[in-house]
């Protein structure tokens, strides 16, 4: 290849590769969030979100997209539960939803939530949470409900219950997490 046509072709190459979306950004610390558990027996086949902005002031520039959370998930409990595993979802919102969620207030013995429908959430699934009772836990989510959601910086963790039941008075704390994106 001549040597005048080599700058044009590393530009042209750096392109490429930006249009794909190979390109990683820096990656940028999302402040900690605690969860405060429902007691779950009662919740299985259903997503329950929490009323709470997990990812207020947290977000990022349109063009960005494939983002990425990456942290330590320790799940507290008084000794009574026994959750292991969650899967995990989130809504940039909870004020439009569809007929299959219902609202719940907080009570004395249970956080403010909106209960929906698994079969109805497939598209805010972000990943799942493995756990072990505390100790933390490594783990990674990503998908279009979280770039939706780093977008709007705004986001709604909800969760099902996987193998294990939570107490009330349980957490789930998600820690030194950091997100990154691509452009």
């Amino acid at each position: 290849m001549p040597r005048a046509a080599r700058p044009l072709f590393a530009l042209l190459s750096c392109t490429l590769i930006a249009g794909c979306g190979l390109i990683p950004t820096p990656s940028v610390d999302v402040k900690d969030a605690r969860l405060d558990l429902p007691s779950s027996g009662a919740l299985s086949g259903k997503v329950v979100y929490l009323q709470r902005d997990s990812l207020a002031g947290n977000s990022v520039p349109a063009a960005l997209q494939q983002v990425t959370v990456r942290g330590v998930a320790t799940y507290r409990t008084g000794g009574l539960g026994t959750l292991r595993a969650v899967d995990m979802y989130v809504r940039t919102d909870l004020t439009t939803l569809p007929a299959t969620c219902t609202r719940y207030a907080a009570t004395p013995t249970a956080p403010g939530m909106v209960v929906c429908d698994a079969a109805g959430e497939a598209a805010q699934a972000i990943g799942q949470l493995s756990l072990t009772a505390g100790q933390g836990v490594p783990f990674t989510l990503g998908g279009p409900a979280l770039d939706a959601a780093a977008k709007a910086g705004h986001g709604y963790f909800g969760m099902r219950f996987g193998s294990g039941q939570s107490v009330f008075g349980d957490t789930l704390d998600l820690t030194g997490m950091n997100a990154s994106a691509r452009l």
